[in-house]
């Protein structure tokens, strides 16, 4: 019937709930706090993590930015750590025969390899970026001594 939750709507209220205040407590707010950050009364803060009502998309995206993290962690799902992602590997490795696991290792190792080193070259081209920016706008001999500012 219209109007009326199915069992997996509730659940989906309740996890985002439950999500929703585990990030709260980890930031050190209450619910008087993040009910202010967001203009909503604190009973309203409080129904959303017992999943009584469920948050709009807009409302998600307030309480992310307010707990720095991803929309998707308000869903219960992925949070970044290296543990979560280690579980979900051992899981999707999990009844493979040990040939097939060691292949999928080892193309992960060459994937993080190759992750690696675009963080270590866009690292470096920003560094030179800066470089390049600071060595334009820094004085140059007696010829900066002798520029006008312009007015």
């Amino acid at each position: 019937m219209k109007g009326e939750g199915s069992t997996s709507d509730v659940d989906i209220a309740k996890r985002v709930g439950a999500a929703i205040a585990h990030h709260r407590k980890q930031a050190g707010y209450t619910q008087i706090r993040v009910a202010d950050a967001l203009g909503l009364e604190k009973e309203t803060v409080s129904r959303i993590e017992t999943g009584v009502i469920s948050p709009t998309i807009f409302r998600l995206a307030q309480f992310a930015h307010l707990f720095q993290c991803p929309i998707s962690a308000l869903f219960g799902e992925y949070r970044g750590k290296p543990m979560e992602d280690a579980t979900e590997i051992a899981e999707a490795l999990n009844g493979l025969p040990i040939e097939d696991r060691r292949s999928i290792l080892r193309i992960v190792a060459d994937i993080s390899a190759t992750a690696r080193e675009r963080v270590a070259l866009r690292e470096k081209v920003i560094r030179l970026e800066r470089e390049a920016l600071e060595n334009a706008i820094a004085p140059q001999g007696d010829f900066a001594k002798r520029r006008r500012p312009i007015i």
